[in-house]
Order: structure tokens, then C-alpha cells, then sequence
């Protein structure tokens, strides 16, 4: 962009009245700023005051010279030469000032009388400019000669530039200039513009002239030659005509692709530039619509990636669910179909995630929009689909097109109707659409606000199609393939059972297949992976609507390997607050349902303990999270931590934090009142923060006072403490010149019709039922925890590091000394008092079951109101139990244990267990792996468990072979503790659930094999060497001559005679070195075959696996008579 004119000439900024320019606001001041520039720099080149003027363009005259040459302001002599030390005439200076400062140059006009002065005088265009514009006069205005031939002096030039810049000119003066002068060379004097001592009277010469104009000319002609957008339309920076760049930061970002008007100033001179900040990525969502009630059409302000932008899930709306989103061919709009319909003209709103755009992701929340469906569906196109069926696309998807809505060739359509969002395809059930012309009428269809098209009709062709239908796309992960077919096929002849891929013989099918389009297929390979290197694809008995089959029916695909994280789309609180669901952009695993992986705080930072997780559907795409306690009003905040996808490479979840903010439609509730009877306090505690009006409003207080139920008296004081939770009533020594005792004359308070800050009234209000008793005791005791549980409970163990005590006072300070957890065996990391009556201990090491817990005799404990509490003992009965049974946090592996036929593996846990239902069940809560091959062995069939106090024994029953295991706890179903706590209606809730955990391996491979005899090689005639199938070593009493009595060998020279033991052996790995006594064979090819045999009871020779594998007995064959082994 550049903007190389002037203000005076390219731009509407001036009018002309008689050839005289009249500025408008701010240009006159230009005019002078120019015009001094012009005077300071002649004095740079001649006797008059130094003004300095920054100019980054020509220094040497003579490059000043032609570069105004060219601009026509200068001219040069016949010679060609410049003369630069000759005088400028005034005619020549008339036309350098005309042109420098772009003035109008005036035709037809001849004002002055100079010899040879008028139509055909060369200057005469110039000498009326300046002399309109009232910059120059003549030298005699009597006579009305203006002085062409005559030369420029100093004070004339000081007196042009006075009248320029408006100057004010003095009635006394000081300098030497002539008489009619001295006023303009004051005024310039005094402006700072002339040197006083100068001979005014002197000519000025070319090159003087030429340094002025040259400056003033790139004053003038500074513009901009381009700019820049950067940080996001935040920043412009303006490369000048100069050189210089200048960088403008805004108050508002730009909109991208809209030209928007930048201001900004340099060298003194406003700029207003025209800037366009292009974006090609988007950078926001800019609109979204619906013109019909089962389409949303997102408008991005850019380009969007389109594998990202055409996934549903990375769209939620407020109300409606998305199916599908296909992306525009622009790449700039985003058309969602839905899977019902959204309500007309009531506000909706949008979310998206994870719709990538260049380098960034384009994200926004709760995008507000109006559905508004007001026009009718009509027909858009007609097609045939060979000569089987025809296909009409409306202009919005329909949802009602009954067959009467249909006439062929003016005959009532018989046939099939289905409707696909916009499109409806025909097929009639008597025979084939004949080759030819054809007319369509359509009339009545329904779109989903209930508007019914007008009858049209429309024309369409059929022609002959036997080409059959080919592959022409395949898009394939390890876990979902979707096929692109060269013309729209038959979606009854698609089936998953006839798509797969090969590994030699074996065939390896899709398990589903969806829709994409009607020439696009979506198949499920996740149960059967497509394998991470080309492999050959099939698709069999797909055929077109005019029934013609696909014949080439493989291709080469090369599945790539997902590696994108899973992301979350949304999370959402049910109604009752006591849980949420969790939906993410793709399948994830197992560890989604780990209940670890969330962390849930409330809006006062505290901890609410997640009960369990588990898949809302088969999709594993979402997850319920269900709480011990429900959401509260306000924000809650959600993380989520290292869940993994359901792809190969279990791609993990970045961390991810969100909030859920509920409204406030809960009624607070009284806490945990304290009184001080000394200074005769009561600190009343809400639930929640209050209406400070409700509280401090003295109608909504009554007392018993002396007898009477009164309301509470003027000279009560009534103050709002602990932000707005709660208020702190002080009352007088009298009233009514009655003393004021606590448990005496005064003995309750009721509170009325106090309000939350969301204005819910206090609850049971109307029941009058909100009475704090006054007693002359302020020492506070333990109270009920929860009036959902038996009355003897007094604490709660919330997990395995937190307990919480309940008070029937507010707390208000307490120390870890007050305490003591299991007699004192376990250390208390902090407590933390609560205004509500509870106090949450945090202990330096696990609390698996509920403890004990010691009120000091010594505490320091103080209520609100300044009171002690009372020393007391809880009972581990008389505590809640809420925590889930989980693996013992210090485990690493499991341990392998059993026996060789009955092999065992223990997952140990911190707490007792028992079954919901038959211990068998608990089976179903793990998953087994056998590393070897990496099978996933089936409950019950391939292994059961057993309960033994804190263990899961796990006994393998098939398939035990050398191998290592993982054993991973998924949400429990049947896995529980053994805690019963009992409600407030003696009833007992269900037992707690285990929680999640990830795979752990076993500490070592199950071995059930046992070492065999392998080969056996006579090195002499009295050394042989047995090798075993695995490394072994000798039991702890076996002696090296034990070990040789159970091998003996044959001597082939002696036919019939018994086999030789050997005298002693040396076991190393998987060797065992047998020597006998010399002579006993004469040569090494004497030594015929091989014997072990254990003793049983008392093997010699054992494995290194857990269950110590006797070596079997057996023998080595002589294979060769003349040469053994």
C-alpha cells in the first residue's frame, strides 16, 4: 500500500475560489510547518540561522539538483550544466515554489505587465499561482510589474516564506533588511528563522534555492510505500518513502480481511492509511447460523484444516448433537448436520475445539446464536442414479417426503422413498428408469419446522451406466479405514462383513461401517488393527444404483499410526449435581474410567472425593464421573490428567483444567453457631456467602428474651463477619433494664427470612425450625456429622490422608497438637477449622480404616465466638468410612506365588476386601495380559480369583506358559471393601468400590515348564557335556557326586553291560560336565547314550523360576555306534 501524493493535490482536502487554496482544519498549519522546513534548510546553505532538520534522503546538492530536475521543479541551462553558483530569477523561483508546494498552475490569467509577460511567456502559469495563493507580489504593484528577470534576494525569500506560514508581522523592527521588508525579515527574525546580521539585500543563489526545495519536496512527498500485520492485527508497522519504518501498536485488533483506517503521526505529519490485515488461517469463529432446523453453518474468519474441521466432535451446541460436519471448498465454513432438530428462533449456543488452523487451534465457548427457519424447501437438483433410481436434493434437509409427494412423468411414483438430510433418493419397485427424458414433480415434503415445498417440477435425463463403481480413495489409521468409491453406491449392498485385509491366509474384517457421504464409507478396524506397513485392502459386493458390482475389488493401503492426543470435548454436570459426564474427541482407553485421573475442587478450593468412573456407552468416547458429594453453586473445577486413547500408541491427554459453574438455586442452611456468654456473642454461621442486607436486617432475628418472643432490639448490635458467611450478634448488658444473661434471660435466637447472595431464602424458614439455643456454656462439643447417618457418627474419613471432625460450634482456630489419630501412631501433617463446625485433618501417612481420634484434654481449640471445646474420644465405630479400597501405593509388580501346576498372582490392596456378588465375579474387574503373546486372557475361563484379606489372588488356569503378566483394576464392579456405614434410618450403604489401577507387571516370568536334556557331547573318554533347555543349578544339599549318581551312560564296547554312573559333575548355566573314572571307557567313542534320572524327593538339578522346576528325567540316544553324540 502506498499513498505517494500530497495533501494539497491528491486528496479532497482543499477547495479553489479564484485560484486561491483555503484550508481546512489543520491544513494551514501544515502549510507553514512545510514552508519552515523549507526556510531552515536554505539556512543550512547560506548565512541564516542554523535550524535543524533530520533528512534521510540526498546530502550532495548536486544529487538534489536532478532528482528535481526530473520532477520538472528545476530545469537546466542549454548547456545541460546546473550553475548552481548563478542567481534564480523570480520567475524561476515562482515556478520552484508552484511546484515544490504542488499549487495550481493558472491558465489564461496575466496580471502583471513585465515586458514580454503574458500568453506566451513561459513562466506566466507560475507567477499567477504564487500570486493567487498570495505568496508572492510583484516588485512594483502600481505599476504591476513583478520582476521576472530580477534575482531573489534573501529578504524577498524571508518575506515568501513569512507570508506562507502566516506569520505575524512586527510594527517594530530592528534589522537591516529594506524599508518595505523590515517587517516580514522581523517577523522571521523573531520566529527564530533569520540570523539578524545577515545581508538581507544579497541574491540568493540556485544551489540555496535548490537545498529549500529539495527538502521541502520530501516533506511533501513522505508517504508510505507498505506495512505489515503482525501479533494478531495488534501491530502495523509502516515502511516510509524515507526509509524509516514506524510501528504502530493499536488499542483494538484489526479485523481480518477488512480494510480498516490506521492514524498515526511521524517526522509531524498525521497519516491515515487504508489497512488490510489478510488472513488466510482463521484465527476465530465469525458466525454462526441456521437457516433451517437440523443444519448449523459455522463461519470461520479463515482457512481451517479440513481433517480437523470436519469432526464432529470437535462441535457441541447448547442443545442439539452434531453427526457430521463437512468443510466448504473454500475452507472457510463449516456446514454441522445434526441428529434431530434444534428449536426455531429460541438462542442457541456453540463450542468449538480443536479445529486446527495453521500453526494455531481454534477454540470458543458458548458462541450465542438464533435458529430462524421461515422459508420453504424446494427442490435443488434432480439426478438420476443410473437406471435404478433417482436422487433429489433439497435446499435444507426434509423430514417428511411420503411417497404421494412424488410423480414421474406425471404418473404417482412407485417405489421406495429414503431420505438422507437434503437428499431423497426414488427407487421404484417395478422396473428400471427408461433411458431418456424425464419429469419430476415434487409437492408437500416437510422440512423440520414444519413448512411444506410448493409443487415444481423439474426435468432430468437418464442415461445408460454399466461401468461398475472402483476404489478410488482409501484413508486409513490402524483403527478406522473409510473408503471413497468413484460414483455413489447402493448403501444396502455396504456391509463390514465384506470389507478386510489380509495376513497370508487370514482375514481381518471390519467390525462396523457408517455413512460418510454417498460415496463414502467410515469402517471400524479397531477390534482387528490394520497393521503399520502396506498391507492389500478389500471391499467386495458394493454396487451402483444400476446394480452394477465392483469388480476391482483390492488396493494397496498404508495405514498411518494416529498420533494425535485425545482431547476433551466437553464436560457437563447431570441435574443432580452429583456427577458429570466427561465426552471426548475419540475412543480412549481404559485409564479414562481411572477415577485418579480426575480431580475435582469446589469453589473454595476443597477436594470433592470422585466414587467412580465408568463408560456412558459402548463408544467409549465418554465418561460418568460420579462424586461422594454434589457440585456446589458457583465454580467448580475440573482436571483431568493422563488418559490415554484407544490407538496403538495410546496417545495421552494433555492436562486439562475446566469449570462447572452451577446457579444458585440451593437454600443456605445455619452452621455451627458459637456463643460467648462472657461477651455476651453469637456468631451465626451460614452454608453459604449472604445477602448482607437479609443479614443486617433486624426484622429477620427474633429472641427469647424474659419470657417473651421478641423481635431483636435496637441496642443488639448486628455485624457481617467472615466476608458474607455468616453475622455476629452483641448484645447490651440490658434491655429494657432487664439483664442479659445467656441460659437465663436469654436462652434462643431464631432466624427468619434471611437471603443468600443468589437471593434463595434460608431453608426451613417457613418451618420456624432455624432456633439456636443460648446456653451459659460456650464450650463447643462434638456433634453429628450428617443427619444423612447414624446420629453416632462424629467424623469422617474422606481418604486415606483427610479426616474431617464435626464440632456443633464454628472453629475457628485450632493446631495439630489439639489431636491425636490411632492412639498417637499416626502423625497429623495440618488441621484446617472451618466456620461450619468441621475440622480437616491431614495426616503424614495412610489411614486405611476408620481410626480413632482423641479431642486433647490440652487443645487449644477456639469456637467464632472466642469459646474453648470440650475434651472427647472417638471411637473408630463412630466414624464414617469413604475410602475406596485401592492398590498399595508402594506396589510395583505382583507377586508371582503357587505352584508350577497352579500357578498364583497377588494384587495386594490397603484395606480388607469383599465381593458384591461370588468371589468368581471379581474376575471381570481385572484385565489379565500374558506378555509372551500379548493375549488377554478371559475371566473365569482363562483365570479366578480369590479373596484373602487384603489380596486378589489371581489363579491361572490355562495357557501358563514361560511368560510375564500385567494385571490392570478397571472400574470395579463387584471389587469392594468390607465397610457398612450405617444410615440415619438403619440402614447400611453399600460397601465402597475399589478404585482404578493402571497395568502392573508381575516381579517375574511364571515358569511351569521344566528343564529338558537338549544334547550331550563326549569331549575324551572320561569328560561328557550335557546341555539343558534352560539355565539350572543344584538344590542346596546336592553334592557334585549326587548329582553325577543320577546320570549314568552306556558303553558300546560292551554289549550288555550296565550303564556307568558318572563319579562327579559341574553345573554352569545351562551345562552340566559328567566325569568318569578312567578306564572305564577307552575312548571317547566307547561313550554310548545318555540317563538322567531325578530322584524324586531329593531332585538334584532345579531351575531359577519361583517354583524351583525339577530337571525330567531322560535320556540321550547313542545315534551312532562308531561315533557317539
Amino acid at each position: 500500500m502506498s499513498n505517494t501524493g500530497n495533501p494539497f493535490t491528491s486528496t479532497s482536502n482543499h477547495k479553489e475560489n479564484n485560484h486561491v487554496m483555503i484550508s481546512r482544519g489543520g491544513e494551514k498549519k501544515v502549510m507553514k510547518k512545510i514552508l519552515s522546513v523549507a526556510l531552515s534548510t536554505a539556512m543550512a546553505f547560506s548565512m541564516f540561522a542554523s535550524v535543524a532538520f533530520g533528512q534521510t534522503g540526498l546530502t550532495d546538492v548536486n544529487a538534489q539538483y536532478n532528482y528535481l530536475k526530473d520532477k520538472g521543479i528545476f530545469s537546466g541551462f542549454p548547456d545541460g550544466q546546473a550553475h548552481l553558483d548563478r542567481q534564480m530569477t523570480r520567475a524561476e523561483f515562482a515556478k520552484v515554489i508552484t511546484k515544490t508546494l504542488g499549487l495550481k498552475e493558472v491558465e489564461g490569467v496575466y496580471s502583471f505587465k513585465d515586458k514580454n509577460y503574458g500568453e506566451n511567456h513561459w513562466a506566466a502559469p507560475y507567477v499567477e499561482a504564487v500570486y493567487a495563493a498570495g505568496i508572492m507580489e510583484g516588485v512594483n504593484s502600481t505599476k504591476k510589474i513583478f520582476g521576472v528577470s530580477n534575482p531573489v534576494t534573501i529578504q524577498e525569500m524571508a518575506t515568501v516564506l513569512v507570508r506562507a506560514l502566516d506569520l505575524e508581522v512586527p510594527t517594530e523592527t530592528n534589522n537591516s533588511a529594506t524599508a518595505w521588508a523590515k517587517g516580514y525579515v522581523q517577523a522571521a527574525i523573531n520566529a527564530g528563522l533569520v540570523d539578524a546580521n545577515a545581508n538581507f539585500q544579497s541574491n540568493a543563489t540556485r544551489e540555496l534555492l535548490v537545498g529549500a526545495a529539495y527538502a521541502v519536496d520530501q516533506e511533501l512527498s513522505l508517504s508510505v510505500e507498505s506495512y505489515t500485520v503482525s501479533e494478531a492485527g495488534k501491530v502495523v508497522e509502516f515502511k516510509m518513502t524515507d526509509g524509516e519504518t514506524v510501528k504502530v501498536t493499536l488499542d483494538k485488533a484489526l479485523e481480518a480481511n477488512k480494510e480498516t483506517e490506521v492514524k498515526f503521526t511521524y517526522q509531524e505529519k498525521e497519516f491515515t492509511e487504508k489497512v488490510t490485515y489478510v488472513v488466510t488461517a482463521a484465527t476465530k469463529v465469525e458466525a454462526a447460523t441456521a437457516t433451517n432446523l437440523k443444519e448449523v453453518v459455522v463461519t470461520f474468519d479463515g482457512q481451517v484444516d479440513k481433517a480437523t474441521a470436519e469432526k464432529a466432535d470437535n462441535y457441541t451446541l447448547g442443545t442439539g448433537t452434531v453427526d457430521s460436519a463437512s468443510l466448504s471448498e473454500d475452507a472457510k465454513t463449516v456446514t454441522l448436520t445434526l441428529t434431530g432438530a434444534i428449536a426455531n428462533q429460541t438462542e442457541n449456543t456453540l463450542s468449538v475445539s480443536g479445529v486446527k488452523a495453521g500453526d494455531k487451534t481454534i477454540s470458543v465457548k458458548d458462541f450465542k446464536f438464533t435458529p430462524v427457519d421461515n422459508a420453504l424447501p424446494e427442490v435443488a437438483a434432480v439426478k438420476n442414479l443410473g437406471t435404478k433410481a433417482v436422487k433429489v436434493v433439497f435446499t435444507e434437509p426434509v423430514k417428511e417426503a411420503p411417497i404421494s409427494s412424488f410423480k414421474l412423468d406425471g404418473k404417482t411414483f412407485y417405489g421406495s422413498v429414503d431420505i438422507s438430510n437434503r437428499e431423497v433418493v426414488l427407487t421404484p419397485y417395478d422396473n428400471s428408469l427408461t433411458v431418456g427424458d424425464h419429469t419430476l414433480t415434487v409437492s408437500n415434503v416437510v422440512d423440520y419446522s414444519g413448512l411444506k415445498s410448493l409443487s415444481s417440477d423439474t426435468k432430468f435425463t437418464v442415461v445408460a451406466d454399466t461401468t461398475a463403481p472402483t476404489i478410488a480413495k482409501v484413508e486409513a489409521t490402524l483403527e478406522t479405514a473409510t473408503v471413497t468409491f468413484s460414483e455413489e453406491v447402493d448403501p444396502s449392498t455396504v456391509a463390514a462383513s465384506n470389507v478386510y485385509w489380509t495376513n497370508g491366509s487370514t482375514k481381518y474384517y471390519a467390525s462396523s461401517v457408517t455413512k460418510v457421504a454417498s460415496d463414502k464409507y467410515s469402517f471400524d478396524f479397531s477390534g482387528n488393527k490394520l497393521p503399520a506397513y502396506e498391507t492389500t485392502f478389500y471391499v467386495e459386493g458394493v454396487k451402483d444404483y444400476s446394480g452394477n458390482q465392483i469388480t476391482e475389488t483390492s488396493t494397496k493401503v498404508n495405514a498411518t499410526v494416529d498420533q494425535t492426543r485425545p482431547e476433551v470435548k466437553e464436560v457437563k454436570a447431570a441435574s443432580d449435581a452429583l456427577s458429570f459426564v466427561v465426552t471426548y474427541n475419540k475412543k480412549v482407553g481404559s485409564t479414562a474410567t481411572e477415577a485418579s485421573r480426575y480431580v475435582v475442587t469446589d469453589k473454595d478450593g476443597k477436594v470433592i472425593n470422585v466414587s467412580n468412573v465408568a463408560f456412558t456407552d459402548a463408544s467409549q468416547t465418554a465418561v460418568r464421573v460420579t462424586l461422594y458429594n454434589t457440585l456446589t453453586s458457583g465454580t467448580n473445577t475440573v482436571k483431568i490428567t493422563g488418559v490415554k486413547d484407544a490407538t496403538a500408541l495410546e496417545n495421552t491427554l494433555l492436562d486439562y483444567s475446566t469449570s462447572i459453574v452451577l446457579g444458585d438455586t440451593t437454600p443456605p442452611t445455619l452452621g455451627a453457631e458459637a456463643t460467648n456468654a462472657t461477651t455476651r456473642t453469637v456468631v451465626i454461621p451460614f452454608s453459604e456467602n449472604m445477602d448482607p442486607a437479609s443479614l443486617s436486617d433486624r426484622s429477620n432475628y427474633l429472641i427469647h428474651f424474659n419470657g417473651v418472643l421478641r423481635t431483636l432490639p435496637a441496642n443488639v448490635e448486628i455485624q457481617v463477619v467472615q466476608g458474607t458467611k455468616a453475622v455476629l450478634l452483641t448484645f447490651p448488658a440490658s434491655i429494657d433494664g432487664t439483664a442479659v444473661t445467656f441460659g437465663g434471660t436469654l436462652d434462643e435466637v431464631r432466624v427468619l427470612g434471611v437471603k443468600d447472595a443468589a437471593g434463595n431464602i434460608l431453608s426451613n424458614y417457613t418451618a420456624g425450625t432455624n432456633t439456636i439455643i443460648i446456653s451459659a456454656t460456650d464450650a463447643a462439643a462434638l456433634a453429628r456429622y450428617s443427619t444423612t447417618y447414624d446420629s453416632n457418627y462424629k467424623a469422617a474419613l474422606n481418604d486415606t490422608r483427610t479426616i474431617v471432625v464435626k464440632f456443633n460450634k464454628g472453629i475457628a482456630s485450632a493446631s495439630v497438637n489439639d489431636f491425636q489419630v490411632n492412639g498417637g501412631t499416626v502423625g497429623i501433617q495440618s488441621v484446617t477449622p472451618s466456620a461450619d463446625g468441621t475440622v480437616t485433618i491431614k495426616t503424614t501417612s495412610d489411614v486405611t480404616s476408620a481410626p480413632s481420634i482423641d479431642v486433647l484434654a490440652t487443645n487449644s481449640l477456639r469456637t467464632v465466638a472466642g469459646g474453648s471445646v470440650t475434651a472427647d474420644s472417638i471411637a473408630s465405630t463412630d466414624v464414617l468410612d469413604f475410602t475406596a479400597p485401592t492398590v498399595v501405593s508402594t506396589a510395583t509388580s505382583y507377586a508371582v506365588g503357587g505352584t508350577a501346576a497352579a500357578p498364583t498372582i497377588t494384587v495386594p490392596f490397603n484395606k480388607a476386601l469383599a465381593s458384591l456378588n461370588t468371589l468368581g465375579d471379581v474376575a471381570n474387574d481385572l484385565i489379565v495380559k500374558r506378555l509372551s503373546d500379548n493375549t488377554i486372557l478371559t475371566p473365569i475361563v482363562d483365570y479366578t480369583t480369590t479373596i484373602s484379606e487384603t489380596n486378589v489372588v489371581i489363579a491361572l488356569t490355562n495357557g501358563n506358559a514361560d511368560s510375564s503378566y500385567t494385571v490392570e483394576v478397571k472400574s470395579p464392579t463387584y471389587l469392594v471393601d468390607t465397610v457398612a456405614n450405617t444410615l440415619a434410618d438403619g440402614t447400611t450403604t453399600k460397601p465402597n468400590k475399589a478404585a482404578t489401577k493402571s497395568a502392573l507387571p508381575t516381579d517375574k516370568k511364571i515358569d511351569s515348564v521344566a528343564p529338558a536334556l537338549v544334547s550331550a557331547v563326549a569331549t575324551n573318554a572320561t569328560t561328557v557335556v550335557v546341555t539343558l533347555s534352560e539355565n539350572v543349578k543344584t538344590t542346596g544339599t546336592a553334592t557334585p557326586a549326587a548329582i553325577a549318581a543320577q546320570f549314568t551312560v552306556d558303553n558300546d564296547d560292551a554289549a550288555g553291560t550296565p550303564a556307568v554312573a558318572a563319579t562327579s559333575a559341574v553345573v554352569s548355566g545351562k551345562t552340566v560336565t559328567l566325569t568318569f573314572a578312567a578306564g572305564t571307557f577307552t575312548s571317547a567313542q566307547d561313550i554310548g547314550a545318555v540317563t538322567y534320572t531325578a530322584a524324586v524327593g531329593n531332585e538334584a538339578l532345579i531351575d531359577y523360576s519361583t517354583y524351583a522346576n525339577p530337571v525330567a528325567s531322560g535320556t540321550i540316544a547313542d545315534a551312532d555306534t562308531t561315533t557317539n553324540f
